[in-house]
């Protein structure tokens, strides 16, 4: 199956596998993506079927897709009032505590789960009761972003074992856990939604002098990117996407962060490759989007050839638990612009936040 009709159609499949030998690498192939741990092999991208268990396995997608007669998905449509999306998500094994974030025109959306007296939140997290069974749900909400006229994409990412969080002491970092998987389809405004009354949403104004530049892509950056493993050049970046963050001096490729001192945690999300994307750009923490003191939560940038692009924040430390996730997603805005490349939603890789 062409990977791209994963999203034209409305639904998506992971598999999940653990490395009896154990490190981590997640690898999309139509519409299987695979998560993979192995840290012993020179080869750190090459799975060894004979070390290999399912830890479990993740399939969501939108209820009654309807296609057109040239086989595209026919959009959702927003009529006013509160949108009811009819959804459901079958898993199996460890993969049964799972999480889901939505995103309208790559805007961070609270919503509602299954009844409308639900509290607004960015992600509810639930435990299936019956592995290999579909369950269905819905998400409500009044789209924050829209107007009439016009059509954007709802994106829908599911997060992997979202509950789990290291305690430094039999782990200390999220291994496997926490990927994300995503869903994109259109959605018609056919009127332009009513503005909500921010005290029905959660709040999480801790993002403190947000800074958006560019950098330039030099080749020592390059070879950090690759991390020794792989090679990364310019022409790779004509078509893929990488982001990651850098927290204070801490090398990115760590998965705790011990924090020692007081004032503000100074973080960096760089993102960078395919010239002419769009994203937003969301932080999180406990899977909670946070916002700048505007209530901003989403920060927008479009990549451009040779450039890195970069967002600065400042998050006060008082404002943290003794453990606390981060990490940021980056959702992109225009896909439909770059039809043949399957532009999907990142994140980066969950990090442990402690004191």
């Amino acid at each position: 199956m062409n990977k791209r009709l994963l999203f034209t159609y409305g639904f998506s499949f992971i598999v999940l596998l653990l490395i009896v030998t154990g490190c981590s690498k997640d690898d999309v192939e139509e519409e299987k993506e695979q998560v993979a741990i192995n840290e012993n092999n020179e080869n750190p991208f090459e799975i060894d079927e004979e070390d290999t268990v399912i830890m479990g396995s993740i399939w969501h997608s939108y209820a009654n897709v309807e296609v057109d007669d040239n086989d595209e998905v026919i959009p959702l449509t927003y009529d006013g009032d509160e949108l009811v999306i009819d959804y459901s998500v079958q898993a199996e094994g460890k993969a049964t505590n799972i999480g889901f974030l939505v995103y309208v025109d790559g805007i961070a959306q609270p919503y509602k789960l299954n009844t409308t007296e639900s509290a607004y939140q960015y992600m509810h997290i639930f435990d299936l009761e019956e592995e290999g069974v579909d369950t269905p749900f819905q998400f409500i909400f009044t789209p924050i972003t829209g107007k009439e006229g016009e059509t954007v994409n709802v994106t829908i990412t599911s997060i992997y074992n979202p509950s789990f969080i290291p305690d430094m002491k039999e782990t200390t970092s999220y291994g496997g856990y926490h990927h994300a998987l995503s869903v994109i389809r259109p959605i018609e405004f056919h009127e332009k939604p009513e503005f909500l009354n921010l005290n029905d949403l959660p709040t999480n104004k801790i993002l403190n002098d947000i800074s958006i530049s560019t950098e330039p892509v030099t080749d020592d950056f390059l070879e950090k990117l690759g991390g020794g493993v792989t090679t990364i050049d310019s022409e790779m970046l004509d078509t893929n996407v990488f982001n990651f963050v850098e927290i204070e001096d801490k090398p990115d490729n760590e998965t705790n962060f011990q924090i020692t001192d007081q004032g503000n945690l100074h973080m960096k999300l760089k993102i960078l490759g395919h010239p002419g994307v769009a994203y937003q750009n969301t932080f999180y923490l406990n899977h909670q989007a946070l916002s700048d003191q505007e209530g901003n939560t989403s920060f927008e940038t479009k990549l451009t050839k040779g450039d890195v692009s970069v967002i600065d924040v400042e998050i006060d430390i008082d404002t943290l638990d003794d453990f606390s996730t981060f990490y940021v997603v980056s959702t992109p805005v225009n896909p439909g612009d770059f039809y043949e490349n399957v532009l999907t939603p990142l994140k980066t890789p969950s990090v442990l936040l402690y004191k």
